[in-house]
């Protein structure tokens, strides 16, 4: 993919060690200060996301926008076409950075905006200041909590981050990033027989308790929707459409673990979420550009999947509100 080294780009990536993938760390993760909160509520257009349709990570961003009722405060624009120095802004055109006179082709230039010496990966999904021309972040997890904080008058009345679940969903979160959303790229990444083999045992040894925890579970802690959740479905989403074939994660199915399935598609049936997945460019914009194994960029034929198809786990949630309030 290529990275920036002192603000030049070069075509150089840091991420194989001994055969192994290695995500290196968001260089903007810190938390998300709770004066910068109050800014995104009360001064509408001035940060903005930058994400990309086909990228797990980016989605998570994009998701809690579109959950929380964001979308006429935090303006959106989606990074597309050739990666030829990492993600295009704006299809190979120029795009006008906010509220400047500057235009940009690539990501990696607003990154060199930002800090000009900068060093590392220009990944997305990105939180940009238009006022001060600053990265507030580019790591997923922190964007998803600052926007969950963020108060306004048209948000639904629901707390992704419940302080209660605080301890539970970081273990939770922790555990399924290091076994499944980043382990399926270790499997589709790795460079050696050993590591490959480690990742996707990890991979399907993660699919199979997360099966058993949605048995009685609707959701991962009980009825009502967490982060924990979005983050997960993001990875779900593009199993059997890339990280199957493209990744190598064979051994079984998405489809194949019926509350796993079934969960998956009672995410993406909640309202306003179905419209925001776009499938066709995570499979095109994956298989061309996510990993080597795809040398004469074949874009496979689209896996025969009915997301509308009834989830029929209301009943768990039904069940879980009646042991409780009983």
């Amino acid at each position: 993919m290529g990275m920036l080294y002192k603000g030049k780009w070069t075509d150089r990536d840091d991420i194989i060690h001994n055969g192994a993938y290695l995500r290196p760390d968001s260089k903007y993760n810190s938390s998300i200060s709770a004066d910068i909160i109050e800014n995104i509520a009360n001064s509408p257009g001035r940060y903005w996301l930058i994400g990309s349709n086909s990228c797990q990570w980016s989605q998570r961003a994009m998701l809690m926008r579109t959950l929380k009722k964001l979308d006429h405060i935090i303006p959106l624009h989606i990074a597309h076409g050739p990666r030829l120095e990492g993600y295009a802004i704006n299809g190979g055109k120029v795009w006008n950075v906010p509220d400047t006179d500057l235009t940009i082709q690539h990501l990696h230039q607003l990154y060199t905006l930002s800090d000009r010496h900068y060093t590392g990966r220009s990944t997305v999904p990105v939180l940009w200041d238009s006022q001060t021309r600053q990265i507030i972040s580019n790591e997923s997890s922190q964007i998803m909590l600052a926007l969950d904080k963020v108060k306004t008058q048209d948000q639904l009345p629901l707390n992704y981050y419940p302080p209660s679940l605080n301890e539970k969903m970081s273990d939770m979160d922790n555990w399924i990033y290091n076994g499944l959303s980043n382990g399926v790229y270790k499997a589709g990444f790795a460079q050696s027989q050993d590591a490959y083999d480690q990742a996707v045992s990890l991979v399907f040894s993660t699919l199979d308790k997360l099966e058993q925890i949605l048995t009685e579970n609707r959701f991962l802690f009980g009825p009502n929707q967490t982060a924990s959740d979005w983050k997960l479905f993001t990875t779900l989403l593009r199993f059997d459409l890339v990280y199957f074939t493209l990744h190598r994660c064979q051994k079984r199915r998405l489809v194949d673990y019926p509350n796993l399935w079934a969960y998956t598609r009672d995410l993406y049936q909640t309202p306003s979420i179905a419209g925001t997945v776009d499938i066709s460019t995570i499979v095109a914009a994956s298989f061309q550009n996510d990993t080597a194994n795809n040398p004469h960029n074949i874009i496979p034929v689209l896996p025969d999947l009915d997301w509308g198809a009834p989830h029929n786990r209301d009943v768990l949630s039904s069940s879980q509100n009646q042991r409780i309030t009983g």
